[in-house]
């Protein structure tokens, strides 16, 4: 049986496939700040028209790791489609955008332990400054509402067998420093 994030990245894959990939309409991205949580990410941004973009981003790391020595682990996995509008040319100077991510989570912070999975909306905002040719820097913010479900529990104690977590929470959404290579 396939999952509800395994349909959302099969969708998105399709989509993105059946667009064209011609000259200054594509880019791809990293957002370091994923890469400091130690989350590798890769985002995939197509030109729609001369002031839209579709944008997909996936973010994973697999593997429960310890990131600071406060004994904080962090598993995760996102994808996250945004829709922005550029009110210059698209890759170039200031966006507005509308943004949707559906991922899984395993985080640990001792004693406490989340797990579970989630969706979120939100809008965000961002400039996009043009270093070369081909590289652009982008500065984003953007907030949103996440509802996410699972497992809230300490260890040592065991995971109970019903899912005890289920609420609205903001979220950071679409928040980063990402560097871009645009293919022209």
């Amino acid at each position: 049986m396939i999952s509800f994030l395994q349909r959302v990245f099969l969708c998105a894959v399709i989509f993105m496939s059946g667009m064209s990939a011609s000259g200054q309409r594509l880019a791809l991205k990293t957002n370091t700040l994923d890469w400091l949580i130690q989350s590798p990410n890769l985002t995939m941004e197509a030109r729609l028209n001369r002031r839209l973009t579709i944008d997909l981003g996936i973010a994973c790391n697999p593997i429960k790791k310890t990131v600071y020595s406060s004994g904080l682990s962090l598993r995760n996995f996102r994808i996250r489609p945004e829709l922005r509008y550029w009110f210059n040319r698209p890759m170039a100077r200031h966006f507005a955008g509308i943004a949707i991510e559906a991922g899984s989570f395993d985080l640990k912070f001792h004693p406490h332990h989340y797990t579970g999975s989630g969706v979120a909306a939100g809008v965000t905002y961002g400039y996009a400054l043009v270093l070369s040719r081909h590289w652009n820097v982008e500065f984003s913010v953007g907030a949103g509402l996440a509802r996410i479900w699972g497992f809230d529990y300490r260890e040592p104690d065991n995971r109970p067998d019903n899912k005890n977590m289920n609420k609205w929470i903001p979220v950071p959404i679409g928040t980063g420093v990402t560097f871009s290579y645009i293919f022209k």
